[in-house]
């Protein structure tokens, strides 16, 4: 599983599919695990964590990306390609779990036992899933994400954003705006730009790492917005591909670009790129009209999820709201 599977191997399994794990994947390699115990399998849910063990450590991460019944697949794999004596016919491994963001770790299963509260001699045995009573009662930390995160040192942290935070609406605009255009101030805008669509009414999490989103709007709707901060104050060209990648990896409706402003070929190919783009400058716009007016979170977000560029028109259509 560690090392995955080319997918030009097994596209003709994927089907509908394809273009996900195409879009998803690194070096063209599928990562999947494959069970029998259908009820545990039924529990794990998309972007949950996976972590792998062998002889006493956990030795890889990853990321749900899909689960997939697929007897004809598992077949393919775990029989047919794989001589280790271990298929049964009975009780094949056809409850699959697809994970992307797969990362080498070395864990001892000691701390692993600590961190959730397991008895120190506990050992995995097959495919299982940590109860969600002891990740609640996980002590000191934000989320699960960032207590894993914590563990093997690889993956995202995660944190919530505050959303009873009373700081006036005027100062955040002005750190947005000042964070927009440092270039050493990354995390920074991240964080405020999460901050903002809390105050908007969303429920918003800060996504900590490189290899992720920056910023995951959980309701009213689901939506991953990435971060742009330049020191020239615009964007002048997009990596449409990668913003993608993270939205499909989410499990995403949408895609939102934050950034200072946008070349004016930006705006122009921003329609076709089923994404939609946002100035700063704008952004504050938002957090007037919320502030002032109390404009519901479902109002905002669905100017917001329109592919496109978000410019004047749409604040008017907002204004003929109020």
């Amino acid at each position: 599983m560690r090392y995955g599977h080319p997918i030009e191997d097994i596209e003709s399994y994927l089907n509908d599919d394809l273009e996900l794990f195409r879009t998803t994947s690194d070096n063209d390699l599928v990562h999947v695990w494959g069970t029998s115990v259908d009820g545990t399998w039924r529990n794990v849910e998309r972007n949950d964590i996976a972590l792998v063990y062998h002889d006493g450590a956990f030795v890889a991460r990853g990321q749900v990306l899909q689960l997939r019944h697929d007897p004809d697949l598992a077949e393919y794999l775990w029989r047919e390609n794989v001589e280790h004596g271990r298929w049964n016919e009975e009780s094949p491994w056809e409850y699959m779990t697809f994970l992307t963001d797969v990362e080498e770790v070395d864990v001892d299963i000691e701390e692993f036992n600590e961190l959730v509260g397991y008895d120190e001699t506990y050992r995995p045995q097959g495919f299982t899933r940590v109860a969600d009573k002891r990740l609640n009662q996980l002590s000191g930390e934000e989320s699960v994400e960032t207590a894993i995160a914590d563990l093997t040192d690889a993956g995202e942290r995660v944190h919530p954003v505050d959303d009873e935070d009373d700081e006036p609406a005027p100062d955040l605009a002005d750190q947005l705006q000042a964070a927009s255009t440092d270039g050493n101030a990354h995390e920074e805008f991240e964080k405020l730009v999460a901050k903002a669509f809390s105050r908007l009414g969303c429920a918003a999490d800060w996504i900590e790492g490189g290899g992720d989103t920056d910023v995951e709007i959980r309701s009213p709707e689901h939506v991953v917005v990435e971060v742009k901060a330049r020191g020239n104050g615009r964007v002048n060209s997009l990596e449409v591909t990668n913003v993608d990648k993270h939205r499909r990896q989410r499990g995403a409706d949408h895609a939102i670009v934050v950034a200072p402003g946008f070349a004016p070929k930006v705006i122009d190919n921003a329609e076709t790129t089923e994404l939609t783009t946002i100035a700063v400058d704008d952004l504050v716009e938002l957090l007037n009209r919320r502030d002032e007016y109390a404009v519901p979170p479902e109002e905002i977000l669905a100017l917001l999820t329109r592919s496109g560029a978000f410019q004047d028109d749409r604040l008017d259509l907002l204004n003929e709201y109020i």
